[in-house]
């Protein structure tokens, strides 16, 4: 019998914050001495963040071991509490300062050196250079260490640049006599190189402004309610269960409720809504977001750190701190870079000397070499790309779980939607309201809310939600049909609510021809009956997002190949699909099934990414190659998922799409800059093409275009700040027609009269804005108009209605 062995371990993710690296050498060299420690798991080193994040096995390994090992190979480690990357804001000022001494030593020796050419000249060289290298000592210090450390990097490169320029200056003055001084040369590298870190530095601080606003929204302090009185305390020692007190314009400092107060409050850092959200007693508030004009109390429900605002800057700094896959050939390349150029630089030396040339020009061609490397350019080339990346995509409620994802997702090739809350809203509205036998369209659905009363059924809700605040009868005797309706009695009439086969049971015979209609449109019949009299028919629907047929039109005119996949019936089904034009309909498909389909697809070569929501959605989203959750959904979608979509909105997936092409195109101009850039110019520094051009490079040249190129790597990174979504998509799109008559998506403008004035526009304008959806509203009594923008569809009777109840007449909708 063979033994069945079930090991367990406990994995652990820790985050610490690394000093002491210059170049990605250094990043190699951290990676590999944390890598082999026995039980880690993963390790992933960011030069340009100074982090590192490492996965291991805490049975077998702890944090102070970790720090022990990096320390050992010669830099400083921490532990951090938490995951979101140190700010990659560089202190930038003592650079340039450092720089600008630097400046007022090197000018006077570069005039000495091409004026005067005597002993005393030489000598007045050298004592500018001091303090020139007292300014720059940091790059002997941490160049010398790194190479007793058997890890060489980038400060190695400079200190021997600048070191064998300044001893052959003193062989040469006290034995060849040649007249060839490279004092000068190597107060001008470590200048130069200084002007290189002080562009880097400004550049990379731009890096993180994303992240570094997320950061802004958590307020400092907050103020505690302590025996009823206000004491201002660090929102860190805020505790669950505390009362706070919000005044109007303050952030909200922790989650919590609403314990006492009504206030509107400002939550488009969390959601992109740009309507503030009423907020009363039992309501549910966020940190980061505004309290508007009321006074509020709040009993915190999580600390600072837990917040949803804290878990949005953490999934999006550990993404900004990530590697994509694509950065593993320039990893392996650092490991090695530094000791290649230091034997490229001695080859270069032995060659000229033996290919007959003067010490002094064999001298210069090494130094040269040493100094144009650049492995800073190599090592930065993907984290500020993911960094720029990450942040514009938090600026867009584009949520990326590592730079592994933002390369995944510009290979999809097949997307699979939800449809219930992805395509959809979600939430079923009234779209078509059928009146028979004489009744008004008013009268039926007053009955159907008197008969819907107290039911928690999604179609009571969308016929509440249509008759507003119109009083209705109320019936007695509600008696509850399972799988069929409502029944209720008002007089000494019997009235019912409910299916065909309530119809049916009721001796009535619904007509063929308009239930087939309204199936075949994907919309639900409710059937009002009097007795032994057909009242009418009102309709329900999952209205279709505003902007979802757009957002699939964008992605099949990129190439996508895009199924919808639901519970739902195939004919509802097909309805929907028809209406966004999607051509493949997975219908009536289980829970369970639905992460078996996403293998069908990957095991026909298809990159897969599936989109949803709910709780249904989690096993897909796990098993697809790109997991995206539409924000709105669970916790638990939104946990199983790569990409978070914090707006709801189908469009954003296109727009993922497309910022993780841009990311991964970025990353390889990067990478394509560092190496054009070192494979060019170390082979012309070291003179290679001197017998063609009889021209080589100086140190100090050399020095100039190493300081340049990481900072035109940062440069092209921060391109992607500029980058637009979805302005150009939309201008071209042509939508297709959608099949409810009596709904309104985007802009619509309709006809009110007896407005008299701009009192009245302002009090039509506060009616139509507390309707549900709408995002905004513009009326004028000149024209007798009012234009609504709308988020999701509304009903025209609720339109009717409340126009009507504000006092005016209803005209209808403009064409």
């Amino acid at each position: 019998m063979n033994a069945v062995v079930l090991v367990i371990t406990n994995m652990k993710k820790a985050h610490f914050r690394i000093t002491g690296m210059s170049c990605s050498a250094c990043s190699a060299r951290v990676d590999k001495c944390v890598r082999t420690l026995p039980g880690v798991r993963k390790v992933e080193v960011n030069l340009l963040t100074g982090s590192m994040t490492a996965l291991f096995d805490e049975s077998r390994l702890r944090e102070d071991h970790i720090i022990a090992a990096v320390e050992n190979a010669g830099y400083g480690a921490e532990l951090q509490e938490t995951s979101a990357p140190p700010s990659t804001r560089r202190e930038s000022a003592p650079l340039l300062r450092r720089f600008l001494l630097s400046l007022a030593f090197l000018l006077p020796m570069m005039v000495l050196h091409h004026t005067v050419q005597s002993d005393w000249g030489i000598v007045f060289q050298a004592i500018l250079l001091l303090p020139i290298l007292w300014l720059n000592r940091r790059f002997f210090t941490s160049g010398t260490r790194a190479l007793r450390q058997k890890a060489p990097n980038m400060d190695t490169l400079i200190a021997l640049g600048a070191a064998a320029g300044i001893l052959y200056s003193i062989v040469d003055v006290c034995c060849l006599h040649s007249g060839v001084i490279y004092l000068e040369s190597a107060g001008m590298i470590l200048t130069l190189i200084t002007f290189g870190k002080w562009l880097e530095a400004r550049a990379t601080g731009s890096t993180g402004s994303a992240l570094e606003k997320l950061r802004e929204l958590l307020p400092d302090n907050a103020t505690l309610l302590r025996d009823g009185q206000p004491i201002t305390v660090p929102t860190d020692a805020v505790k669950p269960g505390d009362i706070l007190l919000v005044r109007p314009g303050e952030r909200i400092p922790v989650d919590g409720e609403v314990r006492q107060g009504i206030s509107t409050i400002d939550e488009s850092a969390l959601t992109g809504e740009s309507m503030p959200v009423d907020k009363h007693p039992d309501s549910p508030v966020y940190a980061g977001t505004v309290n508007g004009h009321g006074a509020l109390h709040i009993i915190a429900r999580r600390h600072r750190k837990d917040s949803s605002l804290s878990d949005i800057i953490t999934m999006v700094g550990e993404a900004a701190a990530a590697k994509a896959p694509i950065a593993r050939l320039s990893d392996r390349i650092s490991g090695i870079f530094v000791p290649v150029v230091v034997m490229i630089a001695l080859l270069t030396a032995v060659i000229w000397l033996l290919c007959g040339s003067t010490i002094a020009f064999a001298m210069g061609c090494a130094i040269s070499v040493l100094v144009i490397s650049c492995p800073c350019a190599l090592g930065l080339a993907t984290p500020v790309a993911i960094m720029v990346g990450a942040g514009k995509g938090a600026e867009n409620g584009i949520l990326f779980r590592s730079g592994e994802v933002m390369e995944n997702a510009r290979n999809t090739t097949a997307v699979i939607l939800d449809k219930t809350g992805t395509i959809t809203a979600g939430k079923p509205i009234v779209t078509d309201i059928i009146p028979m036998n004489g009744i008004s369209r008013e009268e039926l659905l007053r009955t159907a809310a008197a008969l819907e009363t107290g039911s928690q059924h999604p179609i009571a809700d969308a016929i509440r939600l249509a008759i507003s605040d119109l009083p209705h009868p109320e019936l007695q005797q509600h008696t509850y049909l399972p799988g069929m309706g409502v029944q209720g009695v008002l007089g000494d009439e019997l009235y019912s609510a409910g299916n065909a086969a309530l119809m049916q049971q009721l001796g009535l015979t619904p007509d063929d021809a308009l239930t087939t209609r309204l199936a075949d449109e994907g919309k639900t019949p409710l059937y009002i009956a009097r007795s032994q009299t057909l009242l009418g028919i009102i309709a329900v629907a999952d209205a279709i997002k505003p902007d979802s047929a757009e957002a699939i039109h964008i992605m099949q005119q990129h190439g996508l190949r895009i199924i919808m996949m639901t519970g739902d019936n195939l004919r509802t089904a097909t309805a929907v699909a028809a209406q966004v034009d999607i051509r493949e309909v997975w219908a009536d498909v289980l829970p369970a099934d639905k992460a078996a389909m996403v293998h069908t697809l990957r095991d026909k070569g298809h990159r897969v990414a599936m989109v949803g929501d709910g709780i249904n959605d989690a096993p897909a989203l796990t098993c697809a190659d790109v997991g995206i959750a539409i924000g709105a959904g669970t916790d638990v979608a939104i946990e199983s998922a790569d990409i978070v979509l914090l707006h709801n909105s189908l469009r954003d997936v296109a727009a993922a799409f497309r910022l993780s092409s841009a990311i991964i195109r970025n990353i390889r101009q990067n990478l394509f800059w560092a190496f054009f850039y070192n494979i060019l110019t170390i082979p012309l520094a070291a003179g290679v093409y001197y017998p063609l051009l009889g021209k080589t490079l100086s140190p100090g040249i050399a020095a100039a275009a190493m300081s340049l190129s990481s900072f035109c790597v940062v440069a092209n990174a921060l391109r992607l700040r500029r980058l637009k979504f979805g302005q150009k998509e939309s201008a071209t799109v042509p939508l297709p027609q959608q099949n409810t008559p009596i709904t309104m998506n985007h802009t619509t403008v309709i006809t009110v009269t007896g407005m008299m004035c701009p009192h009245c526009e302002r009090h039509m304008t506060e009616a139509i804005l507390a309707i549900p959806g709408v995002t905004a509203c513009t009326a004028s009594h000149k024209e007798c108009s009012i234009r609504i923008e709308s988020s999701t569809p509304i009903s025209e009777d609720i339109l009717r209605s409340t126009v009507e109840k504000a006092g005016y007449q209803y005209g209808g909708i403009k064409n």
